[in-house]
C-alpha cells in the first residue's frame, strides 16, 4: 500500500509546515481528549468512478477536445482518513483511536458480553474505546482535470506525453463531530483544498494512479488534499475543546488514588483533579434517547506522580472513591 503511506507522509508534512506557524500542541498541559476517526465515506468518488466506468476506453471522461477529468487515485478516500488520524495525532492534543481497531475491539466487546471471560477484564460494551468523540465525515466533492493549453490532448489515457498542460485539482471533506455518549452532533466542519499548476504533462500527474510519496507532494491532487485536511483538522481544534476532558479511577489504595491517564494523556504533577460518582442515565420519556448521566462530586485529589499509562494522587477532601469513578480536571464541574 505505497501510495497510501505516500499520501499519508505528506499530508502530515504538510500540516506541520502549515501556512498558521503555530507552534506544536505537543507541550500542551490540558490532558488530551480520546477522539475515534471513522472512514471518510467518499461519496463524491463514488460518482467520479461511475462516471469513469461509463467512458470511453481508458477510464476517462472526454468533456472538450482540450479538457479531460481523471479518476481518483485508488482508495483515495482511506488513505485521507489516514493522513487525518495522523494530522490529529500531530497537533498533540488527542489520543487518537486507532480506526484499523475497531473491528478487534468491537469482538472483544463481543466476546466479554457472551460470558466466556472473567466479568472483572470483560471488555464492556461501549468502554473499552473509551472515545469521548467520533469523528465521521464524506468525501463531498472532488474533481481532477487536465487540459492542454494551445491544442487538443495527446496520449490522454497515460498522461505521460511530454505536452504543456495544465491539471486542475479540489477536494472537499465534510465531517461531523460526535459525542459518543449521547450520539449528539457536537460540530460539523468543512475543509476544502484546490490547486492547480502548469507545465509538462508528465510531471503533472504521475501517474496518480499509484499516488507515491513524490506525486503527494507536488502534484495539484497532493496539495488540494493536504489543504483539506489542514483546514479540516484546524476546524476541529477550534469545536472539540468545548467537551470535558475525563479520566477514571482505576483503585484506590492505602490513601492513594491511581487514574487511569498518564503522561500519555499529558498529566502533570500538581495537576487538581475532581472525582464524580456516575447517576443512573437519563433518559428522554418522549424520544427515548439517551441524554447522558449526571454526576456527583464526592472528592478531590491532587496529581504527583505521572507513569507513562496512569497517574497516582494523593487526596485532599472526600475519600470513598472507588473503581471506575469518573475524574475530572478542578473547575470543569458535574455534568448536569
Amino acid at each position: 500500500m505505497r501510495h497510501v503511506n505516500g499520501l499519508v507522509c505528506a499530508l502530515v508534512l504538510g500540516f506541520a509546515a502549515s501556512a498558521n506557524g503555530q507552534p506544536s500542541m505537543a507541550n500542551t498541559v490540558t490532558p488530551r481528549l480520546r477522539v475515534a476517526v471513522m472512514d471518510l465515506t467518499g461519496s463524491a468518488l463514488k460518482m467520479q468512478q461511475q462516471m469513469m466506468a461509463q467512458a470511453a476506453p481508458g477510464g476517462v471522461v472526454q468533456t472538450t477536445q482540450t479538457t479531460i477529468a481523471l479518476a481518483p487515485p485508488a482508495e483515495f478516500a482511506r488513505s485521507l482518513t489516514e493522513a487525518l488520524t495522523t494530522s490529529l495525532v500531530g497537533t498533540g492534543k488527542f489520543i487518537v483511536l486507532e480506526r484499523l481497531a475497531l473491528t478487534q475491539v468491537q469482538q472483544e466487546q463481543d466476546l466479554g458480553a457472551s460470558g466466556r471471560v472473567n466479568k472483572e477484564t470483560a471488555a464492556e460494551v461501549g468502554k473499552l474505546m473509551g472515545a469521548q468523540v467520533l469523528i465521521t465525515g464524506d468525501i463531498t466533492s472532488f474533481t481532477f482535470n487536465r487540459s492542454a493549453l494551445g491544442g487538443k490532448l495527446s496520449g490522454v489515457i497515460k498522461g505521460l506525453d511530454a505536452g504543456v498542460e495544465r491539471v486542475t485539482a479540489a477536494v472537499t471533506i465534510d465531517l461531523r463531530l460526535i459525542d459518543a455518549v449521547t450520539g449528539e452532533v457536537i460540530a460539523s466542519i468543512k475543509g476544502d483544498g484546490n490547486a492547480a499548476q502548469q507545465g509538462v504533462s508528465a510531471n503533472l500527474t504521475k501517474d496518480e494512479k499509484k499516488y507515491d510519496g513524490s506525486a503527494s507532494l507536488s502534484t495539484p491532487l497532493g496539495k488540494a488534499s493536504r489543504e483539506a485536511i489542514q483546514k479540516s483538522v484546524a476546524g476541529i481544534l477550534a469545536n472539540v475543546p468545548k467537551l470535558k476532558w475525563s479520566a477514571r479511577v482505576i483503585d484506590f489504595r492505602e490513601g492513594i488514588v491511581y487514574v487511569n491517564a498518564g503522561a500519555n494523556y499529558g498529566m502533570q504533577p500538581g495537576m487538581a483533579l475532581e472525582i464524580f460518582e456516575s447517576q443512573p442515565v437519563l433518559i428522554d420519556p418522549e424520544s427515548g434517547r439517551n441524554l447522558g448521566a449526571p454526576d456527583k462530586l464526592i472528592g478531590e485529589v491532587l496529581i504527583e506522580n505521572v507513569e507513562a499509562q496512569y497517574s497516582t494522587a494523593r487526596v485532599v477532601a472526600g475519600g470513598d472513591f472507588k473503581r471506575n469513578h469518573v475524574v475530572r480536571l478542578k473547575g470543569q464541574g458535574a455534568k448536569p
